[in-house]
Parts: structure tokens; sequence; C-alpha cells
């Protein structure tokens, strides 16, 4: 018999829901105002009213077994009396609440109440719905009697019709499970390396352990990992996460389970796009008022869910565009929603490890079981930090006195305080444009965070007002944006710790910026990964070296499968010149050299080139040079802030027909070095200027104290290998499918030397060093030659 489990919560809210989209401001205030108006009323209980009461339900209803769980706020004795109470916080104004304001609320009491009662069948039923002003805390009570009888039939009315939209799960689960059981592998033949990828994969998911695996370019880890994760799967309750670093990353996994489909796979996959690349406004608003996908949203999400259930597996990015704008829905949130119904989500890692935008019912409630695929993971150290790092500036601050002058009351007081303290540092900055301290500013903190919810209570009640006595906010989307910043600023601080963060502030000559950085997130990483998840792979072809990516992600837990490189070596022509030196002191001398040396690879062969530099300004002390020197070459020049359209377009040139050799003269670490495939022609070789090394001092120095009293290898860990992993990944654009051939050229002295070598991936074990551009010539005419 098929069995359901699932809260009561999530079913009236699926079936009943109602209302709007709550705005963003509101949604910052009410996470937290909203568990401190509960726990006051839950205060003001006596003696014998109980708290958070446990109910549940068990039982067979038209051939399916249901287990309902909920957990009522409050049992309250008066008299002879025993009321069910539901309490529900709110910014609206109490007088215009009432029990069918929002149907959900009266659903919930009266689904618990049943629960609650369903053994003994009391005639008469007391329930209270209890609204809170997350403002003013003034109540609103709403006091209602049933009979047992009329509370049962609404018991089995919601069930009824959850039950229609049930089976259409129940049944998809069956097909899902019987595809996967009998999904072969979509190609005759496996890359090298890749089934010993996919055991390992599904030894690791199976185990519920955590697995790292270094696999090269070429070797078809994305449908190695989706399938042998899938074939994990043998519960209902389980989810499989492909978490990705980058936009472009989604597509190519959306595409390999339409790949999967094509070969039986019956799997429900939803694709979640940031809300900015998929709002249908001109200017994103999420008030009510202001937009129309958010005005009775929740009216309308039922029918939508059960609209793209039907007809689609796929809920790609495009997919949910169009059912969203059909049934008049924000698609981003849509896409939230749908992901409940979900099977594979892809998504960014933010939503499985990022505080503020995880998605908290999979990873904290015990009905889920998720499994994590964490695709280019070398990139998740950096990102996991700034997930718990953040930061204000004195500019900042004097923008938003600018546009909050006419908002009352004014807000201006706070800000002028705030402002007090940035200059107050100016004393510590004397000798230094940077100094560091153990512990955050309590009384800053505190300042900014009576600003921002002083400034989104009188965004709210303004909000509230009717359109025709509304006051128009100048700026407000402006003034939003920055109390995005200011309460992110505040949150970081609930982890903050001695340990692994510290309080920093900065003199850059034009503004004074005060930061919490995190050092080390690898504690709360460990969490989702050996708490919150069942099982895990990070896979990447740079993690080099595996010992400092296993530390600072997991601290050192789990196991490792380097794989080999799934083309043919000597197909990349791989030459270190160290008779350079990069560094900062020699950058001026090395410039003639440097220019040589990318005439001579871009000489050797009419064709497509990047050169890849630490910096700007490294990029720019060659650049003027070497467009005068030699201007029969075109020039593509990275510059910073590149919008996506920008991007695009200069990616095209790659791929447009060769008449004339380019040079592209682009930023190690930056869009154009990782997570773009230049296949064939579209590149013929790259120079790496440098081994990426991150700029010296400030936040760097620190992760260095760190690490030096953490492990004894400050340097190394805060330098040597992130930099490292920026030029195998530079590197790794030249060769993208087994017909590729191409030349990477390591231009520093360093790159020689025994502590790099042992970096080295095993496939770059044929470099040669060359020095002389004579014999370098030579060696290319005699690569390309071979290789026509």
């Amino acid at each position: 018999m098929d069995e359901v489990r699932n809260s009561v919560k999530e079913i009236v809210e699926l079936i009943y829901g109602g209302g709007d989209l709550t705005s963003e401001r509101s949604l910052l205030s009410r996470s937290e105002e909203g568990i401190k108006a509960h726990q006051y009323l839950q205060d003001k209980y006596k003696e014998k009213d109980q708290k958070e009461v446990t109910v549940s339900f068990e039982g067979e209803i038209d051939g399916i077994n249901y287990y309902l769980t909920g957990r009522i706020d409050g049992v309250i004795k008066r008299s002879n009396k025993t009321i069910i109470e539901e309490i529900k916080s709110t910014t609206y104004d109490l007088n215009i609440i009432n029990e069918k304001t929002t149907p959900a609320h009266l659903a919930q009491a009266k689904m618990y109440a049943y629960l609650y009662y369903h053994q003994s069948k009391k005639k008469t039923i007391y329930i209270r719905l209890t609204y809170i002003n997350i403002s003013s805390y003034k109540t609103k009570i709403i006091d209602l009697k049933y009979t047992f009888k009329e509370i049962e039939e609404f018991f089995f009315e919601t069930i009824k019709e959850y039950r229609n939209f049930i089976i259409l799960i129940l049944e998809h689960e069956k097909q899902r499970n019987k595809s996967i059981k009998g999904l072969k592998f979509p190609y005759s033949n496996f890359r090298p390396g890749q089934r010993e990828l996919m055991k390992e994969c599904y030894i690791s998911l199976l185990n519920k352990e955590v697995l790292y695996a270094i696999a090269p370019t070429g070797i078809g880890k994305t449908i190695a990992a989706l399938f042998s994760g899938l074939k994990v799967i043998n519960e209902n309750s389980q989810k499989l996460f492909y978490l990705t670093a980058k936009n472009a990353g989604k597509s190519v996994v959306t595409d390999t389970v339409k790949l999967l489909k094509e070969h039986g796979l019956k799997a429900k996959t939803v694709e979640i796009t940031a809300k900015d690349h998929v709002c249908f406004m001109e200017t994103r608003d999420c008030d009510k008022d202001k937009c129309i996908y958010a005005n009775g949203y929740y009216h309308r999400l039922y029918g939508a869910i059960k609209d793209i259930y039907a007809n689609e597996d796929i809920f790609s990015k495009e997919i949910i565009l169009e059912y969203a704008k059909k049934h008049q829905l924000c698609p981003f949130e849509f896409s939230l929603d749908i992901s409940n119904y979900a099977d594979i989500i892809i998504g960014d890692y933010n939503y499985a490890f990022c505080p503020g935008v995880r998605l908290v019912r999979y990873f904290e409630d015990d009905k889920y079981k998720p499994l994590l695929l964490v695709d280019e993971a070398h990139n998740l150290i950096s990102r996991s930090r700034d997930m718990y790092s953040a930061k204000i500036t004195r500019n900042m601050i004097l923008s938003l006195k600018g546009k909050v002058r006419d908002l009352k009351p004014s807000p201006v007081p706070l800000i002028n305080d705030i402002i007090n303290i940035f200059d107050s540092y100016k004393e510590k900055l004397v000798n230094d444009n940077y100094f560091m301290e153990r512990d955050y500013d309590y009384d800053l903190m505190s300042l900014v965070h009576k600003l921002y919810t002083s400034i989104l209570e009188i965004l709210d009640n303004e909000s509230k007002k009717d359109i025709s006595v509304r006051t128009l906010i100048p700026f407000k989307a402006d003034i939003m944006n920055i109390c995005f910043e200011l309460y992110k600023y505040t949150k970081v601080v609930e982890f903050y710790s001695q340990d692994n963060f510290v309080y920093t502030i900065e003199d850059t000559g034009s503004d004074i910026i005060s930061s919490i950085e995190c050092l080390d997130a690898s504690l709360f990483l460990i969490d989702t990964f050996k708490n919150r998840s069942y099982g895990s792979v990070l896979f990447s072809a740079t993690l080099f070296p595996i010992d400092y990516y296993k530390k600072l992600l997991t601290r050192s837990d789990g196991n490792e499968v380097i794989l080999p490189s799934a083309f043919n070596p000597y197909h990349l022509k791989l030459v270190i010149v160290d008779k350079i030196s990069t560094k900062y002191r020699s950058r001026e001398k090395s410039v003639d050299q440097i220019i040589e040396t990318i005439h001579t690879l871009a000489s050797s062969k009419k064709g497509n080139y990047i050169v890849f530099f630490p910096s700007y300004q490294y990029l720019n002390l060659v650049k003027d040079k070497l467009m005068e020197q030699y201007p029969e070459y075109e020039y593509i020049i990275q510059k910073r802030d590149l919008s996506m359209q920008e991007k695009e377009e200069y990616i095209t040139y790659f791929k447009n027909e060769i008449v004339n050799t380019q040079i592209g003269l682009f930023v190690m670490g930056g869009m154009f070095a990782e997570g773009i495939d230049y296949i064939g022609d579209m590149l013929s070789g790259v120079i790496v200027v440098g081994c990426g090394l991150p700029a010296w001092g400030g936040y760097n120095n620190l992760l260095k104290s760190y690490f030096d009293s953490l492990l004894g290898s400050g340097y190394d860990y805060a330098y040597t290998y992130p930099g490292f992993s920026k030029v195998v990944q530079a590197v790794g654009r030249v060769i993208r499918t087994e017909h590729d051939k191409g030349v990477a050229i390591l231009i520093d002295d360093r790159f020689s030397s025994s502590k790099y070598l042992k970096l080295f991936p095993r496939h770059w074990h044929h470099y040669q060093i060359i020095n002389s551009m004579d014999y370098l010539k030579e060696e290319l005419k005699m690569f390309w030659g071979n290789n026509e």
C-alpha cells in the first residue's frame, strides 16, 4: 500500500494557500521578529497551558496510508474549555484581518484540532487564531467554535483534495524508481577513467560518505556523477542536488538530464536560476502593489504546480518562465516551490551551503535525504568564505543618508552616529591603511541593526497605506539594496567566533571599509556534508593539492580518487620559461621578455591565443608596448566589470573564422579563465604569466597567519595553492576534446622549482623547460607540423 508522510502545514499551504508574496523588506524583519513574537505570547501562558504540542495522525484513507504530523502553537486551558491556538505574526493592520484573510491559517488550526481530538472525538472544539503585529506587538484574537463532525468533515475533504494531487506524485515515483532500475548508460563505450569515477561516486553516496574526485577535462564527469547519483536513489525522500559555481554550468547538467530522459529516465528536474536573471519586471520590486506576479501569488500557486507537474518532467529555466507567465507567478519563487516535487535540483552552491539562502526544508527537516554532487569544487573554498563574510562602507552609509532624508521618522540621526564611528577609525589608520581586531565593533553592529530595521519599518508602513495617500519614496530600490547589505552584515555576526573570524577596517584612500571576514568556513561546510546530507561527491579537474581542499572544506574528512586524463597528454605542448621572474619587483624588467614569448607563440601558427596575467596592472604594463611592437595581431583586452552581454561578445571573437591571429589579454581566475570551452580552433594556445598568487597583504596575510597557527603552512594555504589552482584552470582551457591540440607556456622562475613541480597534475609529466626563443620557435614548428 502506498504511504504518504507529510506535515499538516505543508498540505494546507499547498491547497488553501492564499495571499501575496511577502515583500523582501518584510521578510528581512519577519524572519527573526516572527519567532520573538511567538515566544512573547507563549511566555504569557499559564501553568496548565501547553506550547509547541506535537500531534500526529496515522491511518489508511482510500487506499493510502497517511502519516501526518504537526506542532500546535498552544493548547490553552480555560475553565472547562480546551482551546487550540494558532499564532501568526504579521506586518498588516490588525483591523483588516479576519479568519478568511489567509485561508491556510484557519485550515491549519482545524487540521491540528482533528489530529488532537481524532481519538477522543470531543463534541465541541474551540479554535483560536491569534495575530500579532511584529512592530507594535498588538494582538487580535479570533475565537471560533466547531463541532467534531465539522472538523472531521473538513479533515477528510482536505485529504480528498490532497489525494487528487498526491496520486500523481505516487505514480511518478513508481515510474521513476522503475526507470532508474532499468536505466542504461547512454553511450556504448566509457571514456578513460569514467567507469572508475562512476564506481567511486556510487559507493560513496551509497555509504553516505564524502568523496573528492579529481576528474580531468574530457572524462565525462557530469554524466558519470549524475548517473551514479540516480542509481543510489531508492527512497522517495531522497533528492539529488547538482550544485554549480556558475550559471553556465547549469545548462550542461540540464542537457545531460534530457539525454538520460531520451534513454528512459523519468525524473522530475528543476533548474533554479537567480532571481535577477528571471524576473519579469523591468526593475525588480517584490511589493505586491508594484509586482503583479507577487500580488495574489499563493492563490494561483497550487494550480500552477499541478499544471507543470502533470505536463513536464524537466523544469528548465525556459519552462519555469513559460508556466510562471501563464499562471502569473514570480518565476524564481515558483522554481523554489516546485523544487519540493522534484527529484533532481540543479542550482548554485548557495542553495545548500549559504546560511541566508540555503533551502532550509531539505537540510533541516528529517523528511528529506539530500545527496550532493558539487561540481567545480575548487571554487567552494572562496565561495564559502564569502557566504559567511560581509562588509559595509562609509560611502555606502553616506549614500544612504542622501536617499532617506525625507523619510519620517528620520533615520538620519542613526546614520550620523554610524558615520561618527567610521570617522573614529581614522585614528587607528594613521600609520597603516589596514588593521584587524579579534572581535567586532558591538556599538557599530547595534546601530546598523537599528538603522535597517527602522528604515524597513518605515517602508513597510508606507506600503500598507491606501494608494491614494501613499507617499512616493524616491530611490526606494537603492535604499532596499543598501538595507540588504546592512542586514547581511548583522546576520553574519550570528556565526562569529574568534577562532575563525576577524574584524577588519581598511582605508582605501577614497573610502573606509568595515568587514566581518571569515577565514575558514570548513566548520559550517562539514556540518552540511556530515549532518545534513546523505552522501556527497566533490569533483573538479583542479583539486591540486588534494589535501589542501580536504582540510579547508571538510577538515580532512572524506575519501579521494585521482583519475587519469582522458586525452593524449602529448596533444598539449607544455613549456616552462623559467628565466623570467614575474615577482612584483621584477615586473618592469620582465615586459620585453614576455612580449618576445608572446610573439614567438603567436607567430608559430595562425590562430587564437590567450595570455593570462595575475592582475590588470600587470596586463596594462605589457599591453601598450605589445600592441605597438606587433600591430599585425588583433587584440582582445579584458576590461573590469564586464556585463554578461559583453562577455558573450568577447567569446564570439574566438568563435569567428580565423582571418588574422588574435591575442586575448585576460586576467587569471577571471570569467575567461574557467567555465568556458574553447573547442577546436577556438584556442591554439595560452601563456600563463606568473603563479597566480593572490595580492599580498591585508586579508590574505590574515589567512597566512591563521593557517600558520592551525596547520603550519600559512603561506602555501593563503597564496601558493589558491594561485596554482588558477594556473591549472588557465592551462585547462586549451584541450577540451580528444581532437584538440595546443600549447601552454608557463612564465615564471618558480614553476621549475621542486615545490611547484610536485603540484603538477600527472598528465603534465612531459613538460619542457625552454628559455631560448629560437629553440622554442623550432619546437613549436615541429609540434604544429606533427599535429596537422
